[in-house]
């Protein structure tokens, strides 16, 4: 996509977004809702429910809360996996899927000086938006990302970061029958720099002491135009200012050449020098072991970082492995790099009390709660001991 689609996309992005917000308002709490709950189902849009989900949540920019849910309150009929409330001037509407089978837009209260009839010109309204707008989703996403990583550069260099890890091990995975050697080989060597570059930072502000990622540290990851650091300068640099506990520096930069050496006839030179496929698979097994001296020597940095009080790791920061909501939330923001049209939503959908995967197509839960009503019902029923204390 050149940079006047990329332009001419973010226009249109903004405009919807901007319509939207002058037409409704996205309601984020039970307490904004009319009481008592109801409504009636106005009119159905012509969309995936699935994706129609990602796409509100991404044209209101919000993180879905699925407030009925929290508040522990379901229609005993439920069908729905997803819900959002819109609040305009003629009341609330509700916008829901059905089985994950439709998406509809239904009435949900009238505001004092709403009427029916305003409210249904504000779901035709949606409705128009959504099905003319939903095609053009995985572009929105693109530009959308893209102008969010030209803006936050520290966020561009770690979404990347560990996107190249992913990549890395992805890419390892499928090796075998001549497949993915040069993937690997570029991967390994791009990994091993931006690891450099890391420990450079997380030395610099642990020397300094600094609570902040100062100015100063952006070069090593942002290029401004074509002024950036290279790699082989970022070797020079690292040597100078890292200190390896657990290994020989001289070895260590020894062997980085090295690689970067391979790599680079592979790149550049694969037509013009006796360099073979093949070769690319031996380079990244034997120096593989780069990364993983980095990895130990950056997770000690952390972990004085946070001694220290500085810089921008917290405690909880430092094994997120062991926190689910942490994994996810960085799985959506690395797909901000790799891919944008991978949905990774903030919020997974529920899952609808009747369904056709559940035996009888009822979900587990709402058998308790019939349960439950049963008991209540029999309780209800049992005749009330007298009081001793009312007796006469």
């Amino acid at each position: 996509m050149s940079s006047e689609d990329n332009n001419g996309s973010l226009k249109k992005l903004e405009d919807i977004r901007k319509k939207i917000r002058e037409r409704v308002a996205f309601v984020e709490s039970l307490d904004d809702l009319p009481k008592p709950f109801g409504g009636s189902m106005l009119l159905h849009i012509e969309v995936n429910p699935r994706v129609a989900f990602h796409f509100l949540e991404f044209i209101f920019e919000i993180s879905y809360v699925d407030i009925m849910q929290e508040a522990g309150f379901r229609f005993i009929d439920d069908k729905t996996t997803w819900e959002y409330f819109v609040m305009s001037e003629n009341g609330f509407l509700r916008i829901y899927d059905w089985k994950d089978y439709t998406v509809s837009v239904g009435s949900f209260g009238a505001a004092d000086r709403g009427t029916d009839e305003g409210l249904k010109k504000d779901a035709e309204y949606l409705k128009k938006l959504i099905e003319e707008n939903i095609k053009r989703f995985d572009d929105y996403r693109r530009v959308h990302y893209k102008k969010y990583l030209d803006q936050y550069p520290f966020d561009n260099f770690m979404n990347a970061f560990i996107s190249l890890g992913i990549l890395l091990n992805e890419t390892l995975d499928e090796f075998g029958k001549n497949k993915g050697y040069l993937e690997a080989l570029m991967l390994l060597v791009a990994f091993v720099d931006t690891e450099l570059r890391y420990l450079i930072l997380l030395t610099r502000i642990n020397v300094r002491k600094t609570k902040k990622v100062d100015p100063d540290f952006r070069e090593l990851f942002q290029q401004v135009d074509k002024d950036f650091i290279s790699e082989r300068n970022i070797f020079k640099m690292a040597a100078q200012e890292i200190n390896f506990p657990n290994y020989n520096k001289k070895t260590f930069f020894k062997r980085a050449n090295e690689l970067y050496d391979i790599r680079n006839r592979a790149v550049h030179r694969f037509a013009i020098t006796n360099f073979q496929y093949h070769e690319g698979r031996s380079a990244v097994e034997k120096y593989l072991d780069l990364k993983d001296i980095l990895y130990e020597m950056i997770m000690e940095l952390e972990k004085e970082q946070v001694r220290l009080g500085v810089g921008f790791i917290k405690p909880d920061e430092l094994d997120w492995n062991s926190d689910a909501e942490m994994r996810h939330e960085l799985g959506r923001v690395i797909a901000s790099k790799i891919d944008p049209t991978i949905v990774l939503g903030r919020t997974s959908e529920r899952e609808a009390m009747f369904s056709d995967k559940y035996p009888r197509g009822v979900h587990p839960s709402l058998k308790t709660i019939v349960e439950g009503f049963k008991k209540n019902l029999e309780k209800s029923k049992k005749p009330q001991e007298e009081d001793p204390k009312k007796t006469k």
